[in-house]
């Protein structure tokens, strides 16, 4: 056992597969980006899901995106990510990097990713790990946080844009725990963005 599987089992977190090459292993097939932008590119076949096309230049994401990647990443489908007009099951897999941490409520954008994903598929997420951005002096929100979010939530809201939930690997597998989500690989460093964690979720219903 690993110095790392033991802290979590002293935890109570539960044990789970360590894979450093998390998103080509899960993001087979064709599924969804949600959130995708030009500087972030990512070897799988997915259409982009986004809140708007991003073309306009006061919006600071067109702006990232020119500054970082000199381009702007086509808009596929312009939706709410916790809110896409797709069939149940219709793609093998859906992808976010740095986008979860963004939604009011991230138990409703979870589901509606697993909602999107065929039976025994996958939701592979990249998320700022707390300890390594400008997030570090914050508190790892609380479960009871997120219920209490999840309890309030509106779709009908135009929630502000921010990180309105902050992680560790740790934390994370303990959050999904609480929710029922079934992890089934952990890489608590991605290979080309260090500042983040990468989870596979595995859809078992």
């Amino acid at each position: 056992m690993t110095v790392a599987n033991f802290i979590r089992k002293k935890l109570g977190l539960k044990l789970v597969y360590k894979d450093p090459k998390i998103i080509a292993k899960y993001c087979k097939g064709v599924g969804i980006e949600v959130g995708g932008a030009s500087h972030q590119t990512f070897k799988f076949r997915a259409i982009n899901v986004d809140i708007s096309d991003h073309k306009s230049i006061e919006d600071c994401y067109t702006q990232e995106q020119l500054k970082l990647g000199n381009s702007i990443k086509k808009v596929d489908i312009i939706a709410s990510g916790d809110n896409i007009p797709l069939a149940d099951g219709s793609v093998d897999f859906v992808f976010s990097s740095h986008v979860l941490e963004h939604f009011f409520d991230p138990v409703s954008a979870l589901d509606e990713w697993l909602r999107l994903v065929k039976n025994n598929k996958y939701v592979v997420c990249v998320i700022p790990h707390k300890d390594r951005t400008f997030d570090k002096d914050r508190e790892c929100t609380a479960i009871e946080d997120f219920e209490s979010r999840h309890k309030a939530y509106n779709k009908s809201v135009l929630y502000p844009d921010k990180h309105y939930s902050v992680w560790t690997t740790e934390s994370f597998i303990k959050f999904a725990q609480h929710f029922n989500y079934e992890i089934v690989a952990v890489d608590d460093k991605v290979y080309h963005l260090e500042n983040s964690f990468a989870v596979a979720i595995k859809k078992i219903y």
